[in-house]
């Protein structure tokens, strides 16, 4: 009966030609691979690999061709609860056949680092949505000074930090990073850092934590809510930037005078709201992330309607408001599922019948978009 329904959650997913794996490592929930990394050898690029979710972590995987890969989640509202959960996931590009360009990622708890692995070669145009992600590093793990990551769009996802150069060598004015690279409507519970370049586009997030902005140069940055609460919104490594219509509690913003002001350390700035009080709906803690809390824009906030484009600041405006999981206070409601079908309850209500007779079987499910 479990085959029977993998089965019709993936056809009414995809009515697509490229072939379909599942991957579990449950033994209760048996899939057609028990690790992620034999099913990418056995797919082709295009392919799409379904991760169930599971009380045990995976096993760390390297990608390195063009797939769609699709977890249950990182905080799954469902009857089972699991996730989907891997310490490391590596993109690799090589001089021949092998390129994880072009690949989807939905629906993971990665809790080390998601980056490019010891390739000298880019990896780019990738698409990440709907994870839980400790690192993003768009460098090569190498040598942090090439094969950077470029064409990558990052949005709805809670990360606690982004880089686009290895920190030993950090960025600075003068210096190859990351670009083209789009980081938009997601909750950064840390900092983003060393990028160097006018492509890189930071739209529609939440910042909490510290420090949040380190080692940028010429980047834009537009539309986002800073709530640390104690020091500096960023360092005084920050500069060259565009910053527009962004909102932060503290009047901090930086180390250097005019420290109120994100035009310091020769940024430009135009409409920015310093300082703001509390923006939100429900927020009772205000410098760290909370699962409970609600992240909309309460009606009479400043940051209401204030965004470059007329949408509310943070991240329920913009191009990609973000998706919810579930009622606001249940602990969900920032944890979207990926957007396809899922059984969320299934229960058998006559569990001893007759040869012959039916079973009968009642099943919850929801699109997820």
């Amino acid at each position: 009966m479990k085959t029977i329904i993998s089965l019709l959650l993936c056809v009414l997913a995809f009515a697509a030609q490229a072939t379909i794996f599942t991957v579990s490592n449950n033994p209760n929930r048996p899939a057609q691979y028990e690790n992620v990394t034999d099913a990418i050898a056995a797919a082709d690029h295009g392919d799409t690999i379904y991760v169930h979710g599971s009380q045990f972590t995976y096993p760390d995987f390297t990608i390195n061709k063009r797939l769609v890969l699709i977890g249950a989640g990182y905080n799954s509202n469902n009857e089972f609860n699991f996730a989907t959960r891997v310490n490391w996931i590596r993109v690799i590009k090589d001089a021949g056949l092998q390129d994880a360009s072009g690949s989807v990622i939905t629906g993971f708890f990665i809790t080390n680092r998601l980056g490019n692995g010891v390739s000298t070669h880019s990896v780019n145009d990738v698409i990440l949505f709907r994870n839980r992600i400790n690192v993003i590093s768009l460098w090569n793990e190498g040598t942090g000074t090439n094969g950077f990551c470029n064409n990558w769009h990052i949005y709805n996802n809670i990360i606690a930090q982004i880089s686009g150069r290895w920190s030993g060598s950090g960025a600075t004015a003068t210096t190859l990073t990351a670009t083209n690279t789009i980081i938009q409507n997601n909750i950064i519970t840390g900092q983003i850092l060393d990028f160097s370049s006018n492509t890189i586009i930071i739209d529609h997030n939440i910042f909490f934590g510290s420090n949040n902005l380190d080692r940028l140069f010429y980047t834009v940055v537009t539309n986002n809510i800073f709530m640390r609460t104690t020091g500096n919104v960023m360092t005084g490594t920050v500069s060259f930037n565009t910053f527009n219509n962004n909102f932060s509690i503290l009047n901090t913003i930086s180390p250097t005078a005019p420290t109120d002001d994100f035009a310091s350390q020769s940024n430009t700035a135009a409409n920015n709201i310093v300082p703001g009080s509390n923006p939100f709906t429900d927020a009772p803690s205000l410098g760290a992330y909370s699962d409970t809390a609600n992240y909309r824009i309460a009606a009479a906030s400043q940051a209401k309607d204030a965004g470059t484009d007329g949408t509310d600041l943070g991240i329920y405006g913009g191009a990609f408001p973000f998706p919810s999981g579930g009622a606001p206070g249940s602990g969900y409601d920032t944890s979207p599922l990926p957007p396809i079908p899922q059984v969320t309850e299934m229960n058998i209500s006559n569990t001893t019948i007759q040869p012959g007779t039916s079973l009968n079987v009642n099943v919850k499910a929801r699109v997820n978009n």
